[in-house]
């Protein structure tokens, strides 16, 4: 019998199906990257930015000089300052010499050229940074409050939780590290087992199991998604502007409660 919530290859969109023969966001990207050409074809574009960049030409005077957006994904707008001192030099270095923040707690680095993509990216995850879902069809940076008290346990639940919920939504796709780090694995680090059975879980029996991206699947998702993790009375952090927002709640006896 037919799975009518199963699209056939012919029903999907071009950019679903963009999504479906990328190799879990390889192609064509990895083989474009290598090409002699200042910019990437269209599709290499579109799977570019799940890699947390955008292509763009000047926008003062449209001319095709090309050059690439980078975005940060830092969860709750955690910047370790070994992160930060290697953004502002590679601004300088190959950027426009900007370093912008961003309204969702990222950085953005503006005016690089394709020939220096993989340096600045790998320069990027050296310093315990990244840009993977930063951009594209996925859940992006997951926000929190930016200055969270160390005293006060409703900030501190916030900012765990908005570091779970980055890392169970992160693409588990191997090609951000084959293409920006040759395949290297230049960080280990045991992920949080409650987060791991959370991916895991498939009490809805929507997980594509033994698959590369469990949760996403080959097509990832339809459109950007995002969520967020906050405590009462702090507007740093706009609810109405996220498809999903947490309120970290203390009931009477200072246990945590969530609405």
């Amino acid at each position: 019998m037919t799975n009518t919530l199963t699209p056939s290859s012919s029903q999907l969109s071009k950019l679903e199906s963009l999504k479906v023969t990328s190799n879990y966001l390889r192609e064509p990207l990895l083989s474009e990257l290598t090409e002699n050409s200042d910019h990437f074809s269209k599709d290499g574009v579109q799977i570019l930015k799940f890699h947390g960049s955008y292509q763009q030409d000047n926008r003062d005077t449209r001319d095709r000089d090309y050059q690439f957006m980078l975005r940060t994904r830092n969860p709750g707008g955690l910047i370790p300052p070994q992160l930060y001192l290697t953004l502002d030099r590679l601004a300088d270095e190959y950027g426009s010499g900007t370093l912008r923040a961003t309204t969702r707690q990222g950085f953005q680095l503006h005016g690089i050229l394709k020939k220096d993509l993989k340096t600045v990216i790998s320069s990027i995850i050296r310093s315990l940074g990244s840009t993977l879902g930063a951009c594209g069809d996925l859940n992006r940076n997951v926000m929190a409050p930016p200055a969270p008290y160390k005293t006060r346990t409703e900030y501190q639940v916030a900012w765990e939780y908005a570091n779970k919920i980055a890392d169970l939504l992160k693409p588990q796709t191997g090609a951000y590290y084959e293409i920006w780090l040759d395949g290297e694995k230049f960080l280990s680090a045991e992920e949080d087992p409650a987060v791991k059975a959370a991916r895991q879980r498939n009490g809805n029996g929507t997980i594509f199991a033994n698959k590369e991206e469990p949760l996403y699947g080959d097509r990832y998702m339809p459109r950007k998604f995002k969520c967020c993790v906050t405590v009462p009375g702090d507007n740093s952090v706009d609810l109405y502007t996220h498809d999903v927002a947490l309120v970290v709640m203390l009931d009477a006896a200072g246990e945590i409660s969530w609405i």
